[in-house]
């Protein structure tokens, strides 16, 4: 294990960070099944603002984490945001593409 034990967390498994690598991955698809509805109910730019604030929340969170379980709380946040955000942006993309290049590739 890379990360030095005795500043990051003391007594920590490899488990546990192996779980909050994974989180960021768990919580992608969760974001990319809101993302459609969110889109359709607030608006791309209000989805857009929701998404902002997930991963302003999620950074927040690891920044100040204090255990383990936090972090990966947070992880999964920013992989929440991160799947929203690969399903709002090309539908945003694509409204703003002129007519007659929607589609083109």
């Amino acid at each position: 294990m890379n990360a030095p034990a005795s500043v990051v967390f003391p007594g920590h498994s490899s488990g546990s960070w192996a779980l909050a690598v994974a989180a960021f991955a768990i919580g992608g698809p969760f974001g990319a099944m809101a993302a459609g509805k969110l889109a359709d109910s607030q608006g791309r730019k209000g989805a857009f603002l929701i998404d902002m604030w997930i991963f302003l929340v999620g950074g927040l969170l690891q920044t100040l984490a204090i255990d383990m379980y936090m972090i990966i709380a947070a992880r999964f946040i920013v992989g929440f945001g991160s799947g929203f955000c690969s399903v709002l942006v090309p539908i945003y993309l694509g409204e703003l593409a002129p007519p007659n290049l929607r589609g083109m590739f």
